[in-house]
């Protein structure tokens, strides 16, 4: 066992194709929410649900990805929540284009792939501190506590009714996968920590 002062966290970066969609900023009677990946507890599906029942007047809920739910549960869910389930990678990306913005309440994560493409695609995102996500609470989106569908609601509420928001939230996203997100910054990241840990060791 080592110290653990001498222990750094470097988020990692993925390389994303996926652009902002230029049509995203269009009018329309309701907010486009989705969420990515396996429809179950650990991604927080039930707060997916019951956001989606408090906020059924104002937004509209996807979710892509494998559903490992019961029979009951997956019925429940399609009465709020569009159920793509599982697709090729190639065809994800239109779905982020569909979107408004992204919504992961993660109860168990190491850090979620589909948080930084949902940057690239400048979305805000709404996550927990559990998804191990770079996003920044009020900049590029918000964080949430975990188990709570009260708070996802609210900042769906605020999106929706705060369109500038919204827009410069998008903005910032996308800045942020860029600054931090991609593969680039990741590989200059984890260089800057080794040569700076190196320099103590020799210190």
């Amino acid at each position: 066992d080592g110290p653990t002062e001498r222990c750094m966290v470097v988020p990692y970066g993925v390389n994303s194709e996926v652009k902002p969609a230029e049509t995203r900023r269009v009018s329309r009677s309701k907010l486009r929410v989705l969420t990515v990946g396996t429809v179950g507890l650990r991604k927080g599906t039930p707060y997916v649900l019951q956001a989606a029942r408090k906020c059924a007047s104002i937004a509209s809920f996807r979710m892509v990805g494998g559903v490992e739910v019961s029979d009951t549960v997956q019925s429940r869910l399609a009465e709020h929540v569009d159920l793509v389930g599982r697709i090729p990678r190639s065809e994800v990306e239109k779905h982020y284009r569909w979107a408004d913005v992204f919504l992961l309440p993660s109860i168990c994560e190491g850090s979620a792939t589909v948080t930084y493409e949902a940057m690239a695609a400048g979305l805000p995102v709404i996550c927990t501190p559990n998804t191990g996500s770079i996003v920044r609470n009020e900049k590029e989106g918000f964080i949430v506590p975990i188990r709570n569908a009260d708070a996802i609601s609210e900042k769906i509420n605020k999106l929706s009714s705060e369109r500038k928001l919204r827009e410069h939230m998008s903005h910032e996203a996308r800045a942020r996968y860029e600054e931090a997100g991609s593969l680039e910054s990741y590989r200059e990241r984890l260089m800057n920590t080794i040569i700076s840990q190196m320099g103590d060791i020799s210190e």
